[in-house]
């Protein structure tokens, strides 16, 4: 196993995890329903992220602030977008982000079966694919309010 890097691919999945749990944040705050939907994947994104980061440390990594502070960064630009023009747009855009982040943290779990890392990953797995499908109902709602003809 080479432990640097996968220490490295921790780290860099950590980071999308903290940028993940600030645009759930932002999508709560600014949600008008769907709110329960969006709490619950944070509860779950959050357990995920707990797993990463005691698998990382595990393997003697630690988080990285600079990555972190990259991702917070990239969401702050991203709730600017929410928060400014049409609401339902900046929606539609962060739940793909959202989508995306989370279709990542698939393959990551999928990668790691090439090392033995003594996690359970075929129910991180499924656990990921109720994500995406969570995160996909939501955003055809919001995209029939953002782009349908008024």
């Amino acid at each position: 196993m080479n432990h640097k890097n996968l220490i490295t691919y921790l780290t860099d999945h950590l980071a999308g995890s903290v940028a993940a749990l600030e645009l759930l944040d932002s999508l709560i705050s600014s949600a008008s329903g769907d709110i329960e939907q969006l709490t619950t994947l944070r509860d779950q994104i959050r357990n995920d992220q707990s797993t990463l980061k005691q698998l990382n440390e595990r393997l003697g990594g630690d988080e990285s602030g600079l990555k972190n502070a990259g991702a917070w960064s990239v969401e702050k630009l991203l709730l600017g977008k929410l928060k400014a023009g049409n609401a339902a747009l900046g929606r539609l855009e962060a739940l793909e982000v959202l989508a995306l982040g989370i279709e990542g943290k698939l393959r990551l779990w999928r990668s790691l079966h090439v090392v033995d890392v003594g996690l359970n990953l075929p129910e991180l797995e499924t656990a990921a694919l109720r994500q995406i499908e969570l995160v996909e109902a939501m955003r055809i709602k919001v995209a029939r309010e953002a782009l349908a003809d008024e």
